[in-house]
């Protein structure tokens, strides 16, 4: 399942597929973690360049271990601290790049 970005914005996590899981909840979580990765990836190699089409879906889901705060399989993560996280590793992306 690769991953392509959005036309409007660069290096904008798309919405993920309706398959990749069975609620909108775990979706988010899955993009709010595609999203993480992306952005550690770019401040890792210290690059302005967008490296979204290295990044699978299968790999935000390979990621959930990491995320996960609690054994509920329905609830593994906390959707909203993960946005927060995803925020702040794109913002301090940003801040370099401009």
């Amino acid at each position: 399942m690769a991953v392509a970005p959005d036309a409007e914005e660069f290096c904008r996590v798309p919405r993920p597929p309706a398959g990749l899981a069975e609620t909108a909840y775990l979706r988010n979580g899955y993009r709010a973690i595609l999203r993480i990765l992306v952005a550690e990836r770019q401040l890792e190699t210290e690059t302005c360049d967008c490296p979204l089409s290295d990044f699978t879906w299968d790999m935000a889901l390979a990621e959930l271990p990491r995320f996960q705060t609690t054994d509920n399989p329905r609830l593994p993560f906390k959707v909203l601290d993960l946005y927060a996280m995803a925020d702040a590793l794109e913002a301090e992306h940003a801040e370099g790049c401009s």
